[in-house]
Order: C-alpha cells, then structure tokens, then sequence
C-alpha cells in the first residue's frame, strides 16, 4: 500500500522529468542543426547525451530523491540503458502503428504520443526498479 501512494507522485514528477527532458533534447537538436549546421543524426546523438543527463539529474534530485546510489556514474549507466529500452520500445510502437494502421499513418502524431506513452511507461518502471532503488538493496556487497 505504501509502495502504491509513492507510486503516484513518483510518475507524476517522472513526467515533468521526461517533458523537461524532451525539452532539452528538441531544443538541442534545433540549435545543433539550425545554429551549427550539424547533421541532424549526430546532432540527435548530442542532444539526447545532454537531455537523458538532465533527465537523470532531475529524477535523481526530485522524483526518487532518498532512493540514490553513492555510485553516481554506475546509477548514470543503468539509468542510460534503460532509458535507452524505453526509446527502443517508443520507437518499436511507432513503427509498427504507422506501418499497420491507416490512421497512424494518416496522423503520424498520435503514434509518436503512443509510442512516447509506452516509452515513458517502460522508462519509469525500469528507473523505478533498477535504477533508484534503496541504497541498500544495490550498493551493500558490490
């Protein structure tokens, strides 16, 4: 029951994470392409370092604060990698909703929110349960 009412609040502010954060990376890119002349796939690469960092910081000060490893650069990479799982599964959602439904191809849109949905979702269970668990639970013995 705790672990419920925690939940709540915790994907809330994983959402405000994830726009501030979507934020930096759309605002990256532009500035990268638009600004610098950079070719938008490395510039995607740029941005999308600096806005999953941004990301991390906000959700490792806010959304799971106490819930912290000492061991910043190993909490960095396991919330990288599943970061980058969630972008696999958007991606996935995406492709498949544009490709097999007429409608999704018509509004592409409403698959980048599905796939951003589904994303988001994979994102907060895995941060939430690989990423900032009790100090505890991951740092003691290793």
């Amino acid at each position: 029951m705790i672990k419920q009412r925690r939940c709540i609040p915790e994907f809330f502010k994983f959402g405000v994470s994830g726009t501030v954060g979507f934020l930096v990376d759309a605002g990256g890119v532009t500035v990268l392409t638009r600004g610098v002349g950079m070719h938008p796939l490395p510039a995607q690469f740029y941005a999308f370092s600096v806005a999953v960092t941004t990301t991390w910081l906000i959700n490792r000060n806010w959304t799971f604060a106490g819930r912290t490893s000492e061991r910043r650069i190993h909490e960095w990479t396991r919330y990288v990698a599943a970061n980058s799982l969630g972008a696999l599964i958007n991606n996935i959602v995406y492709a498949t909703l544009v490709l097999t439904l007429s409608l999704f191809a018509h509004w592409p849109q409403l698959a980048v929110a599905a796939g951003s949905v589904a994303g988001m979702c994979v994102n907060f269970v895995t941060s939430s349960q690989l990423v900032f668990i009790r100090p505890r639970d991951h740092d003691s013995g290793a």
